[in-house]
């Protein structure tokens, strides 16, 4: 194993990296919040400007500066510079409209939608569903996989919450929703970003109640 350093463009960021885990991988292990999604070089998310070196794909192909890369399945070969870097706050979630089984629609707006290939997780009232983004025709978004829940969902004004998640989003964590007396067990497994994400989106749909993250442990 090699080790090489990476910088980024204007900042006084510098990290040791090696030529063995991918560029993600080792940004998000140095707490970078980075954006990313599908964790195959698809959705874009973690796209960035390679400004000097190279680095080789997972399919065998070496870039070389100046290029566009993706951070998911990009490799080291050599000292690296980067811009651009793509970094996030938190998850970003959407208030939809459920329209039937694999479909969702954005309120009116200009709020940005996800992107196609985008892992999310479909909030409804007693349960979360995991899928990605099929595609995008204006306001309407398609679901990769149907969800029945959704069909079944009351069609509320923006009553269904999509939150973008990480593929691993996997942790000691589980989201309850707690309404008069009843204690309703929502989302189980998750890490604590996601499930304080998760917790975000659904209070903003003013459901009533309240939302309360626990260790799996917990009863």
């Amino acid at each position: 194993m090699t080790t090489h350093s990476l910088t980024v463009a204007d900042t006084a960021l510098n990290l040791a990296i090696n030529d063995r885990d991918n560029l993600l991988q080792q940004c998000l292990a140095a707490k970078l919040p980075v954006a990313r999604s599908c964790r195959n070089g698809n959705c874009g998310r973690c796209d960035c400007q390679l400004e000097a070196g190279s680095v080789t794909l997972r399919n065998g192909t070496q870039l070389n500066a100046p290029n566009k890369i993706a951070l998911c399945i990009s490799h080291a070969r050599s000292n690296l510079q980067i811009a651009h870097l793509p970094l996030i706050s938190s998850p970003q979630h959407w208030r939809c409209e459920g329209v039937n089984a694999r479909q969702l629609r954005l309120p009116a707006g200009r709020q940005s939608p996800p992107k196609p290939g985008d892992i999310v997780a479909v909030l409804l009232n007693n349960t979360v569903h995991i899928n990605s983004i099929g595609g995008i025709d204006g306001r309407v978004i398609t679901l990769q996989d149907e969800c029945i829940e959704v069909a079944q969902h009351p069609h509320n004004h923006h009553s269904i919450a999509l939150l973008n998640i990480d593929r691993e989003h996997s942790g000691d964590f589980a989201l309850w929703h707690i309404s008069n007396h009843q204690q309703t067990l929502l989302w189980q497994g998750i890490n604590h970003t996601t499930g304080i994400a998760a917790q975000a989106a659904y209070r903003s749909g003013g459901n009533p109640g309240r939302y309360q993250l626990r260790t799996n442990d917990r009863d």
